[in-house]
């Protein structure tokens, strides 16, 4: 279907026109395409806030005034309806202040948020301040220094008349001496100050030095004040335990004690008492020299001796059994172990109470863990191992084992008769 060229250009001037009153409301401020939120601020004064001014938050535009109108009731206020980006929600008790944006005294309203979690809903009124215009803060600003001036200017004409009338020919004379006593002082001061730079130059090394030291002194003082706080602190507390401290009843226990001592040595000086026959009496010491021998031989032929004293049988069944030390029963299938430690609990194999040990068995019967080291068909080996391990484990006892069942270590000396 073809369109005449009339159609066609009743189309292109409607999309001119609408593309023009778009144009015309952008650069006024108003986009079409952006959704907006509108609220109300009252003003007493708007100092020349027009329509279309910018409203800012941190310096972004975020809308525009969008009219002005008089509140209505005469009240002489003014309303004024401002268009803001939807996009930005205004915290309560959030104000729009009127600022001056440039130097030309052009006037826009600059948005102070609260900070408080509820917002303003649209068509809402905000309160509204003003910033004091470039007269007022000129005004604030020269005011203090006319005060000042005018002060300053009092003053002066209080010293001009105090001079006039003192500034007479007695005074002009005072004046003179005055000035040539300060000539005379100023000269003196030159020099003694000359006097003090020789010295200084002649001393310079040793100045140095001290001030090196001092230096020293200080850095040392500064990396150690934790340390000399903590000195000072138990200075403190010594001097107070000691003021606290009661003198005399330990000089009179220490009167006591002394007395007491003594005492003692008078009576291990004296041959009538006990502890003085005993440190003063020869033949005492004789008696128990030769009691200490006698007990010596004693043990000595014991040891040598032993069936003179004890009468051993490994059981008593009613007659005698020897054990062959140097047999071996290996070869009736029985073992003989060290017992060295029963537990309730389980004990690790890395425990620090089997270091030095190794190959301990663990060996669980009748509820209890026992731990046996050693496995030898020879009751020499087994007393040498026994021997070894007494020292850590002075509970420790030798067992026997026949198939791997445990029995009576009876029964199994019996193999060594």
């Amino acid at each position: 279907m073809k369109y005449s060229k009339y159609v066609k250009l009743g189309f292109l001037i409607v999309i001119s026109l609408t593309i023009l009153f778009w144009g015309l409301s952008y650069l006024k401020g108003n986009d079409v395409f952006k959704k907006s939120s509108y609220y109300y601020v009252v003003y007493e004064r708007i100092d020349g806030l027009l329509e279309a001014n910018k409203v800012t938050l941190n310096g972004y535009q975020i809308g525009q005034v969008k009219s002005i109108d008089f509140e209505q009731g005469y009240t002489g206020r003014l309303v004024v309806k401002l268009q803001i980006n939807s996009a930005f929600k205004l915290p309560l008790n959030s104000v729009a202040q009127i600022v001056s944006s440039d130097i030309m005294g052009t006037r826009s309203i600059k948005m102070i948020l609260s900070g408080e979690d509820a917002f303003y809903n649209t068509n809402d009124t905000i309160p509204g301040a003003i910033e004091s215009d470039l007269k007022e803060q000129v005004s604030m600003q020269v005011l203090p220094i006319k005060n000042k001036a005018e002060q300053l200017l009092n003053t002066i004409d209080s010293a001009i008349t105090i001079l006039t009338v003192i500034f007479n020919e007695d005074a002009r004379e005072n004046l003179s001496e005055s000035f040539e006593n300060i000539n005379k002082t100023i000269e003196n001061a030159e020099s003694i100050s000359n006097d003090l730079k020789e010295i200084v130059a002649s001393e310079k090394g040793s100045i140095q030095q001290i001030v090196g030291n001092i230096e020293e002194i200080t850095e040392f003082l500064n990396e150690n004040t934790a340390e000399l706080d903590k000195t000072i602190a138990n200075l403190s507390s010594f001097s107070d335990t000691l003021a606290n401290l009661q003198v005399s009843p330990v000089l009179e226990n220490l009167t006591e004690a002394s007395r007491q001592i003594l005492m003692v040595v008078e009576k291990l000086n004296d041959n009538e008492s006990t502890a003085g026959l005993l440190l003063n009496d020869d033949e005492l010491y004789n008696d128990l020299v030769a009691f200490t021998e006698n007990l010596s031989f004693l043990i000595r032929d014991i040891q040598a001796n032993p069936k003179r004293y004890v009468h051993f049988s490994a059981m008593d069944f009613g007659k005698e059994y020897y054990i062959n030390t140097t047999g071996d029963v290996s070869s009736k299938n029985i073992v003989f172990k060290v017992h060295l430690v029963s537990s309730e609990t389980k004990i690790p194999s890395n425990s620090n109470l089997f270091d030095g040990l190794e190959d301990v068995e663990e060996y669980f019967a009748n509820g209890a863990y026992s731990y046996l080291i050693g496995s030898t068909g020879s009751y020499s080996e087994i007393v040498e191992i026994h021997e070894s391990v007494r020292k850590n484990f002075p509970e420790s006892a030798i067992v026997a084992f026949k198939k791997g069942q445990l029995i009576k270590l009876e029964k199994a000396l019996k193999s060594l008769r």
